[in-house]
């Protein structure tokens, strides 16, 4: 939203985007399992991506000027994190359709993909998706994220705010599903439609 937040429209915060910025260490650590409550056959991965997109979006907004300052942030930022994973279900309904009638083994392979847990996912796709990055602060976020450190500690360590480490975290996955688009493109809730610019 300034210089270190969403996209840098402008010098100076209002306060509906320093509310926005305080609010995004709780929303992006709740919302994603609340959200997945609310829509079992998305992932966690997905949820945690709708709720980063619906918080970029909403940050957009509010950099812009165009959120009214007695916007009641949380309900907006909920609401548009259930736009984007109808949206995210959606698609992938449709994908999985694609993938129906041309008779492909998509049961199958989502069955397999199912038994899966998040640490066999971590071990064997993401980390070593994490080591083709180039050397850089967005790949090193992801590391230390990926050894279990929080928010706070990764900004100590790398002496940047927070608005700062969440970019370049949103930018690094962005990369890291592109990365993995082979692997992902049959999970529940997630869209094999990625662009192809690199890291």
């Amino acid at each position: 939203m300034v210089g270190d937040g969403l996209d840098g429209e402008s010098a100076v915060l209002t306060d509906v985007a320093q509310r926005l910025l305080d609010l995004y260490p709780r929303f992006s650590e709740d919302e994603p399992h609340a959200l997945q409550r609310d829509f079992p056959r998305l992932s966690l991965a997905s949820c945690q991506d709708a709720v980063q997109e619906a918080y970029l979006a909403t940050g957009r907004l509010a950099a812009a000027g165009r959120l009214p300052q007695n916007t009641d942030l949380v309900a907006y930022l909920r609401r548009a994190a259930r736009n984007q994973a109808k949206s995210d279900i959606r698609r992938q309904t449709r994908a999985d359709r694609r993938l129906a009638v041309k008779g492909g083994d998509a049961p199958a392979t989502s069955a397999t993909t199912g038994v899966l847990n998040e640490q066999d996912l971590l071990e064997d796709l993401v980390i070593p998706a994490i080591r083709t990055m180039k050397e850089s602060r967005r790949r090193r976020v992801v590391e230390l994220q990926s050894r279990g450190w929080t928010d706070d500690r990764i900004a100590d360590e790398l002496g940047i705010p927070l608005s700062r480490l969440y970019r370049d975290r949103y930018e690094a996955i962005r990369y890291l599903r592109r990365k993995l688009t082979g692997h992902i493109h049959t999970w529940p809730g997630k869209n094999n439609q990625h662009g192809k610019k690199g890291d």
